[in-house]
């Protein structure tokens, strides 16, 4: 199935994506999917690079002509962001910029996390920046973390992902550590807004399957109603599962 049956979207849906191993990537997917009966409207409140003329219809990377494309009515993927900088990435809007512009879409997604290209990370008090009329917001973690060292090449934020988790400088990410940052207030859904959604990537193989249903059945005996819903799967090869 597709990400966007499996995540039951509505119409005027407003995506936030946190977390690290694939937001980008995931943001990208699901307005594809989306793209050809719908006007989705994908941005950030962080920093993106530049994608690939082949990822989008319509861009206006310039906060002051946001309203270009109000009254258009070509389906599509439009990707709004305030400026290009010297890195050639997108600099993200506000969450009171994107908020004017929800009217003119059927779907907003945003990317509101950033992780520096690294695999996890632990989040300071600022971040990350989620919109209040967010209606999922969907935390991503990559299963490849386990059994990497804690450290700063894997970690991003590292000083707060060892206060987050209670594990230490070159301990191995385990299970446990995992399910800590999924649930701790400061964790993969600090300052969520409306439905949670835990999206495992890079089950890439049955071996990945098996060590990803072991994380999952553990997340799902302290769950206590906490996580809304739980998809495994991987973006990579265009393949998804439903958990809960």
């Amino acid at each position: 199935m597709n990400v966007k049956d499996l995540l039951n979207l509505k119409t005027g849906d407003v995506i936030s994506i946190v977390g690290a191993g694939g937001k980008t990537t995931f943001m990208y997917s699901l307005a594809e999917e989306l793209r050809y009966e719908n006007k989705v409207l994908v941005t950030t409140t962080t920093k993106i690079y530049m994608p690939h003329k082949k990822y989008y219809d319509f861009a206006i990377i310039d906060k002051n002509n946001l309203n270009k494309y109000n009254y258009k009515k070509d389906n599509g993927i439009y990707l709004y962001g305030s400026s290009l900088n010297e890195e050639q990435k997108i600099v993200g809007l506000s969450t009171e910029l994107i908020e004017t512009q929800l009217p003119y879409f059927n779907y907003v997604l945003i990317e509101a996390d950033g992780s520096k290209r690294k695999p996890i990370k632990g989040w300071k008090d600022n971040e990350p920046v989620i919109s209040k009329k967010t209606c999922k917001t969907i935390g991503i973690l990559s299963i490849e973390v386990l059994g990497k060292k804690i450290n700063s090449e894997n970690v991003h934020r590292l000083d707060e992902f060892k206060r987050i988790t209670s594990f230490k400088d070159n301990e191995l990410i385990n299970i446990e550590c995992l399910t800590s940052l999924v649930f701790h207030h400061k964790g993969l859904f600090k300052d969520a807004e409306g439905e949670k959604v835990l999206f495992i990537n890079k089950v890439d193989s049955e071996a990945e399957f098996i060590i990803a249903k072991k994380l999952v059945n553990n997340i799902l005996e302290n769950n206590n109603n906490y996580i809304d819903r739980i998809l495994i799967g991987s973006l990579k090869n265009k393949q998804y599962q439903l958990i809960i």
